[in-house]
């Protein structure tokens, strides 16, 4: 205990006299900001018209909770609705986007359950649109399976390795994104938009966050664990002269979370604050692994666990979650949060802590139950949650999703109805529009019309079928640059 007072006292002298605070961002116009973040799927809904290297098949059936502005899930089928999704994480006072990595280049890996689809492609998109804008982007580094283009990673696996070739295939993973954005990326400004966070002797280091980080081998001892995130740091700069540092979401021990061997504040602590990689600690739901079932004990360790790893002296990034439901896909898993409870609770450890910086797991998880952005199921409950907590203004996106209720643009009547159901739509300029019809469960119901057309005021009629199981419908408009959505209630056609 007196060594880790003594490393805590020592870092806060470099802090003093250097000015750069470790775990605090680097770049220019966002020196000594904590770290306000959450992790993001780049890419496009698998029911979408655009895809990448692979065609998914459709499982918005499974999702569990569902946005209310479809541009959420449009991300790559408009440059418009990429700027709206960033905006609207700007808006809630977010400066990092944790972006979710599944593979290297034409190595999509799509699991029956994957929100969105993700891949090298979209990441491009993602820094493309982060450019001019307030807000940087850390890869988070994810384990995948493998598939027919490549052969899958393991974190646990391949960490820590050896002191001479510590963890190849995370190097490799590493040295990819290096490679497109920072040594030889398609667009000079990208380099920028890397995340530099001040280690603890005041340097710079581009951020990666790892999730689900523990290890496979079964004799590795903490200082050996702790000292593999250094050999893979200064591998990679003798390989390509970057210096990289790490946000590492630690599985707890004693829990059914995977891995043989799993860190612990107390013991692997020590070690992992004495190295020059280590940038935070940046949990991701660490309560999910518990097998509590009960909301007040959860909640009571997820206070615990944190308050240990802040008690490091480790800069702590403090995870917070809307909850978490995903019993279509994980019939068997628990369904906690998504209420005032759990909110208050998590605000109210923020504040006895005195936390300064934080990450929100996630922004859109739909088969989990995670969404920051306004939703069908829970309104914008969430987004304004994470607006007080992070300090945003909830401004600018708060008044376009106030446009889902813009019957200027779009009005459904008669409300309720019964039979035919007519969609007025007044479009101020010339444009594409897509009107579909979704009903409570997310499900497209119904693609109304597709089409470019003038401006002007136009109606659509619509019939809903006799074997719709929803009683409430939602109807969806969508121009170039602007969606709105508006609630029907269907009754019995007698």
């Amino acid at each position: 205990m007196n060594k880790l007072f003594s490393i805590i006292i020592f870092n806060l002298i470099i802090s003093i006299c250097f000015g750069n605070t470790w775990g605090h961002l680097a770049n220019t116009g966002f020196e000594n900001q904590t770290i306000k973040s959450t992790l993001f799927f780049s890419g496009n809904w698998r029911n979408g018209v655009q895809f990448y290297d692979y065609n998914p098949t459709s499982n918005t059936g499974l999702y569990t909770i569902h946005p209310s502005d479809s541009r959420h899930l449009g991300w790559s089928e408009n440059i418009a609705f990429r700027e709206f999704a960033i905006d609207a994480m700007i808006d809630a006072g977010i400066n990092v986007i944790n972006m979710s990595y599944w593979g290297l280049p034409g190595s999509d890996n799509w699991a029956y359950w994957a929100p969105m689809q993700t891949s090298t492609e979209s990441h491009d998109e993602l820094f493309d649109a982060a450019l001019g804008k307030n807000i940087l982007i850390a890869p988070y580094i994810e384990s995948y399976n493998q598939t027919g283009n490549y052969q899958g990673f393991s974190f646990m696996a391949d960490f820590p390795g050896t002191a001479i070739n510590p963890a190849p295939k995370f190097i490799e993973i590493i040295e990819d994104l290096i490679e497109r954005y920072l040594i030889t990326p398609s667009n000079s400004e990208w380099p920028e938009k890397w995340a530099r966070v001040y280690d603890q002797s005041g340097n710079e280091r581009y951020l990666i966050s790892i999730i689900h980080v523990a290890s496979d081998s079964t004799e590795i001892t903490d200082q050996a664990f702790a000292e593999g995130f250094d050999n893979v740091a200064n591998k990679v700069f003798v390989n390509t002269g970057v210096r990289i540092g790490f946000a590492l979401d630690i599985l707890p021990k004693n829990t059914y979370a995977p891995g043989a061997y799993k860190a612990t504040p107390l013991n692997t602590g020590v070690w992992l604050a004495v190295q020059e990689s280590v940038l935070a600690i940046q949990c991701f739901i660490p309560e999910i692994w518990t097998g509590y079932t009960n909301e007040q004990d959860l909640i009571n360790w997820k206070a615990n666990y944190a308050t240990a790893w802040q008690a490091t002296g480790i800069p702590f990034i403090h995870d917070i979650s809307s909850g978490y439901d995903a019993h279509i896909i994980f019939p068997s898993s628990i369904i906690y949060g998504n209420n005032n409870n759990w909110r208050n609770a998590q605000s109210q450890h923020i504040q006895d802590l005195n936390s300064q910086s934080f990450t929100f797991n996630a922004w859109n998880g739909y088969t989990e139950g995670f969404a920051g952005i306004p939703t069908l199921q829970y309104g914008d409950t969430t987004y304004k949650w994470i607006c007080d907590i992070f300090g945003g203004t909830c401004g600018v996106s708060s008044s376009r999703e106030d446009a889902l209720l813009n019957t200027e643009m779009i009005n459904v009547y008669p409300n309720p109805a019964s039979s035919i159901v007519t969609v007025k739509v007044n479009l101020q300029n010339n444009s594409q529009i897509n009107i579909k019809v979704y009903d409570s469960y997310g499900i497209l119901q119904d693609n109304i019309y597709k089409d470019h057309i003038d401006a002007g005021v136009y109606e659509f009629q619509w019939q809903p079928p006799s074997n719709i199981s929803s009683n409430i419908l939602f109807f969806n408009i969508e121009t170039h640059t602007q969606s709105s959505t508006l609630k029907v209630l269907l009754l019995p056609d007698n």
